[in-house]
């Protein structure tokens, strides 16, 4: 049976189940049994969780759950507790991993004790589940929108489909949890869960340090270990400092594929002969292409042989000058490219041209004037790109991903793809790179992704999951 109009939500929300998910028109619960077991084993597990927090009031006083989650951030008994602190990780390592007694027991097996004549078989089963669950990274292996996620143990090996709503909408493949992940009468949902997912090369980081933890090089880790709540403390800690690091974390430093930073440059240079007399020496420039109308402007694209750091690119665009009636205007993305092409300009067209004034850019100006752009005016709709353009794009991609194969990649030591596969040392370091890849590519739209999986193919990698 579906949970009650004014039973918790399943989904784990904290709202009435007629406020939530119960509001929907159309439901899955009846169309599918394991959903419905697992929705009805969630918004037991959520009343027992109220019903221990109740139980720790009335057996130990008020204090006691303060003084636990104190425990849980490692802070001292007169700390204060932080406004932020993620229940949905706190609450469960306190009621179910915490060590409470002097005998060793934690709070719910003491409730359970105190209480088994009135224990129901539902509450038996979610707290067998407890007892024999640990805490892992799962890894997102695929996503049932709607459903739930499969995920794969990444120190267990072990996989499970866990039956959740909420992440399922949210949640791409290779995402990485820090979760308790219940087995119950058949199915499998979230017993506890961080709330903030990362990506592989973070959660590679935490993967590794559990490992040595556990003194476990490569082959699985005991489910045991993973059930020790000391440990279980240390691996939230470093997924929150992990967490804090990625949101801290400075932006990208842009650069051009001459190495140079990014900042848009303009040189504006007032016209002193014919527009015609101008445009005649810009078509001798050096590097300059045929030059293409725009409206009243005249356009040439100048251009160099080669590219710094892609050896299949047959040239590279370093500038555009635009010829107007009164102006010209040279603009590049880099103040050395900006330097180098105003002395070109000002030696090739001499008294024809003088320069009036630059204009810069950088990542920072760009991405403000963004952000005043979007409050201001919303979002803007922009057209889709043309399928002749998307196949353009993704064969360029292709191409650049094929030739990666046999480039020296600072994060593999200086290898390449291909001698890094070949190498037990060196491959954990290009699977971490491969999982980067699939991810960003997982969150473009269907027809601008590119097949990661290639690479696999091309290095001998099996898929990941």
């Amino acid at each position: 049976m579906p949970p009650g109009r004014n039973d918790p939500c399943p989904c784990g929300s904290g709202r009435k189940y007629k406020k939530c998910h119960g509001a929907q028109s159309v439901s899955v619960v009846p169309l599918r049994p394991d959903v419905a077991r697992a929705n009805t084993l969630k918004a037991a597990d959520i009343a027992l969780g109220d019903r221990l927090m109740l139980f720790s009031k009335t057996r130990f006083g008020r204090e006691w759950l303060l003084d636990a989650f104190r425990i849980f951030l490692g802070l001292d008994t007169n700390d204060e507790l932080p406004p932020d602190l993620s229940m949905s990780m706190a609450i469960p390592w306190v009621l179910f991993s915490m060590i409470t007694t002097g005998n060793g027991q934690t709070l719910a097996e003491l409730w359970r004790r105190e209480q088994a004549r009135h224990v129901t078989p539902d509450q038996r089963l979610l707290l067998d589940a407890y007892v024999a669950s640990w805490l892992s990274v799962w890894e997102v292996a695929d996503v049932e929108r709607g459903v739930g996620t499969t995920l794969v143990d990444l120190l267990t090996r072990e996989r499970r489909f866990v039956h959740d709503v909420n992440s399922s909408n949210t949640l791409e493949p290779l995402d990485a949890m820090l979760a308790f992940v219940l087995d119950c009468d058949g199915v499998s949902f979230f017993g506890g869960v961080h709330a903030r997912p990362l990506p592989p090369r973070d959660a590679d980081l935490i993967v590794r340090e559990a490992r040595r933890m556990c003194r476990v090089r490569t082959r699985p880790v005991a489910i045991e270990k993973l059930r020790d709540s000391a440990l279980q403390l240390e691996l939230i800690a470093l997924w929150d400092l992990a967490v804090d690091a990625m949101d801290t974390r400075p932006a990208p430093v842009l650069t051009n594929t001459d190495g140079d930073l990014f900042a848009l440059t303009q040189d504006n240079f007032e016209l002193l002969a014919p527009r015609a007399d101008v445009a005649r020496r810009l078509e001798s420039l050096e590097g300059a292409e045929e030059p293409e109308q725009a409206g009243d402007e005249l356009v040439f694209t100048i251009t160099k042989q080669g590219n710094a750091q892609h050896r299949e690119w047959d040239n590279t665009v370093v500038a555009r000058i635009v010829l107007t009636n009164a102006r010209l205007r040279v603009e590049t993305n880099s103040i050395r490219r900006a330097n180098a092409l105003r002395a070109v300009v000002e030696a090739h067209l001499g008294r024809t041209v003088r320069f009036r004034l630059r204009s810069e850019a950088n990542t920072a100006d760009l991405m403000q004037q963004a952000r005043a752009s979007t409050e201001k005016v919303g979002r803007p709709l922009d057209e889709p790109p043309a399928p002749e353009m998307l196949a353009v794009i993704r064969d360029f991609r292709e191409r650049h991903m094929t030739a990666w194969l046999d480039d020296s990649i600072p994060a593999l030591g200086g290898l390449t793809p291909r001698e890094a596969a070949r190498l037990p040392r060196a491959r954990p370091a290009l699977e971490v790179l491969l999982k980067e890849f699939e991810r960003a590519e997982a969150r473009l739209p269907p027809e601008e992704r590119i097949d990661v999986g290639r690479l696999r193919t091309a290095l001998v990698l099996p898929r990941p999951g």
